[in-house]
């Protein structure tokens, strides 16, 4: 998992693979677009490198389900509002309560041991691997209205 902002300034080149390199310049890039997209799916690279833009409200953590992902790694990017988002290293030993892997790359567990939180403001990002487990869109002070960009990158490319 890595967690940052994009204003960081970090010599990123000389830390991360390419594709994330591209997807993190991307934020950059767009990073004023973003509030006036229309929320949707936006293919970068076909089905390997492509941009989700979607509106949201907060949830409780209860409400919140931990899921991974073994096909893609995920750029969450906060454009409007605050929310907290679980992680935990996938070690295992978590209950699945649903495999989607063919229809949605995804496997949900009941819970997860060692979990931490993170709170996400505009311009932070976390990336998450295929063996991070992530519980995204808890609220942070109260429900309320998001706005976030998920970059998905086939961890083939990677």
């Amino acid at each position: 998992m890595i967690f940052s902002n994009i204003e960081t300034g970090e010599a990123i080149e000389k830390k991360y693979t390419e594709p994330v390199v591209r997807a993190i310049r991307y934020l950059q890039e767009h990073q004023h677009e973003f509030a006036l997209m229309e929320t949707g799916i936006y293919p970068i690279e076909g089905d390997d490198f492509f941009v989700q833009v979607f509106d949201v409200t907060t949830r409780d953590k209860e409400e919140a389900r931990p899921e991974v992902h073994r096909k893609y790694v995920e750029l969450h990017y906060s454009v409007e509002g605050k929310e907290r988002i679980g992680f935990a290293v996938d070690l295992g030993k978590n209950t699945v309560t649903e495999t989607l892997l063919e229809t949605k790359d995804a496997i949900f567990y009941a819970e997860v041991n060692r979990e931490v939180e993170l709170v996400l403001e505009p311009g932070d990002y976390a990336i998450f691997f295929p063996e991070d487990v992530h519980r995204p869109i808890w609220e942070h002070g109260g429900r309320a209205a998001i706005r976030r960009v998920v970059i998905k990158i086939n961890e083939a490319i990677l």
